[in-house]
């Protein structure tokens, strides 16, 4: 049975650089084995493509967080080098064969159901992370994590804004824009990149920086997965703040407290220093059998200073607080009760919807708290859904002119994000419950953002939005002229795509 076997296939010695890995299954059709073994391509040594069915598939290759609407695929390729990037980007064109590249596999996009027996490029097998201390930038291949670049950075005395999971890809947190816990220090992590390597769908290698390609650079920061398969990126790197040191609180409240807590939460709106931040969530807690909020507080700075400032929720009582002084190399993985490993656990369907807030109003938020309570008792299998506030100051977003990247909405305060998940599909009592409250919450928060409409960060769309939400009216007219320069064909469409024609 082939389907058990990892065999080594010679693809002609007169043509071949190198050799591939090829592990075969019987689901994996004639045509395709043929399409990936011509001699021609002459492989790079350690390059190897899957097939679903066989043995240890999902160990071997890069598993997507999310398996709600998740594509699926024939084969999945994962490139030893650049050259088999390009290699397998030509195959895919030349073919009409839809593909889409995995590096953290995080994005929860419904637009990547479209792929349906499609091929995917698994940028796993390329691995890096280079600092150079004395010039303070980093370079970094396209599936490395957030928490990779944790501790090399760290020892060279150095920091870069990232997410709030250590799992998430850290190119593919870029390409959105990056809102993170830093931005108040050192802006978006767009405003940290200084060039990225990347394949078009012509399949040629390019750069994109200030000074090379600056169009594409202006549009990729911002809409980047739009635009190409991205092998390397250069960022600006930072000197440590506060030496490093950084002071944590996570905090527990009951449902009791919500309306103090959100009363509390919104009077620091418009009003946080620049290393402070606030994410906050509603969850239920399966244990105790209630739902509560966990509030989790960062502040790279003195303690007595942090104390101060989270005096306002120290005050209502939480039932649990933990405040203890962390290094930056030890955040991702130890904030907010260290909740990351659970958060990063993959193969689990999530329905994720969000909308961007500038001004919080405690009001709407009290009656999402109320919704999410009222879902928890009606479909008890909704439980693990999750209520989130992404609550950055924005002194550096600000400092950075709009006009200078494709990224629409500096001006927000607060990401809100509604993590539904719920077993089986949409159409299910509580899958279809759970995304109609979303959608509708989604609305709600609109009425009192207090900006001109919704403004959705992209990286975290559900993938239902009118793109004037996600990137921006005054942003789209020059967005779809790179697309139609760079990707003619959509061939990079299948997560947040700009539309080819506006309006």
């Amino acid at each position: 049975m082939l389907a058990n076997l990892a065999v080594l296939l010679s693809l002609g010695t007169s043509a071949l650089a190198g050799s591939v890995s090829y592990a075969l299954a019987e689901r994996a059709t004639p045509d395709l084995k043929s399409l990936l073994s011509q001699p021609q391509h002459a492989w790079c040594s350690g390059t190897q493509v899957f097939f679903p069915g066989q043995a240890n598939y999902a160990n071997l290759t890069t598993q997507r967080w999310s398996t709600y609407e998740e594509p699926t695929y024939f084969a999945s390729v994962k490139p030893a080098c650049v050259q088999d990037v390009i290699t397998v980007v030509k195959i895919a064109t030349a073919n009409n064969i839809p593909f889409l590249t995995t590096g953290g596999g995080h994005s929860f996009s419904i637009n990547l159901n479209k792929i349906q027996n499609g091929l995917e490029l698994d940028m796993g097998g390329l691995k890096s992370v280079n600092v150079d201390k004395a010039a303070s930038t980093m370079t970094i291949t396209g599936a490395i994590t957030f928490i990779e670049v944790v501790a090399p950075l760290y020892a060279a005395g150095k920091e870069i804004p990232t997410g709030s999971c250590g799992c998430v890809g850290f190119v593919g947190g870029t390409m959105g824009a990056g809102v993170g816990r830093y931005q108040g220090i050192h802006g978006l992590i767009i405003d940290s990149l200084l060039s990225v390597d990347l394949v078009t769908a012509a399949g040629n290698l390019v750069t994109a920086s200030a000074t090379q390609n600056s169009d594409l650079f202006w549009g990729f920061r911002g809409a980047g997965m739009n635009f190409g398969v991205v092998t390397s990126a250069t960022y600006q790197v930072h000197d440590l703040t506060n030496g490093g040191e950084v002071q944590d609180a996570d905090m527990i409240f009951l449902a009791p407290q919500n309306v103090s807590y959100f009363n509390t939460l919104a009077s620091l709106s418009g009003t946080l220093p620049p290393e402070l931040s606030l994410i906050s969530y509603v969850a239920y807690n399966s244990t105790a059998g209630v739902q509560e909020i966990i509030l989790n507080a960062v502040y790279p700075g003195p303690m007595a200073t942090f104390m101060t400032l989270i005096k306002p929720f120290l005050d209502l009582q939480p039932v649990v607080q933990v405040v203890h002084t962390l290094t930056w190399s030890s955040l991702l993985e130890t904030a907010g009760f260290a909740l990351d490993a659970s958060v990063c656990a993959k193969g689990k369907p999530h329905s994720g919807f969000a909308t961007g807030v500038k001004n919080l109003s405690a009001p709407t938020f009290i009656d999402a708290f109320d919704k999410y309570g009222a879902m928890y008792a009606k479909y008890p299998e909704t439980q693990g859904s999750v209520l989130e506030i992404e609550f950055f100051p924005t002194q550096a977003v600000l400092a950075v002119p709009d006009a200078a990247t494709a990224y629409p909405w500096r001006a927000v305060n607060a990401q809100v994000m509604f993590e539904m998940a719920f077993p089986g599909s949409a159409t299910s009592p509580a899958g279809a419950y759970a995304n109609a409250l979303a959608v509708a919450l989604r609305s709600e928060f609109v009425k009192t953002n207090g900006l001109p409409q919704m403004e959705i960060y992209v990286s975290y769309a559900h993938g239902d939005e009118d793109p004037i939400y996600t990137f921006g009216a005054e942003k789209l007219p020059r967005l779809v002229a790179l697309k139609n320069l760079w990707d003619p064909k959509d061939v990079f469409s299948h997560d947040k795509p700009i539309p080819q024609k506006w309006p």
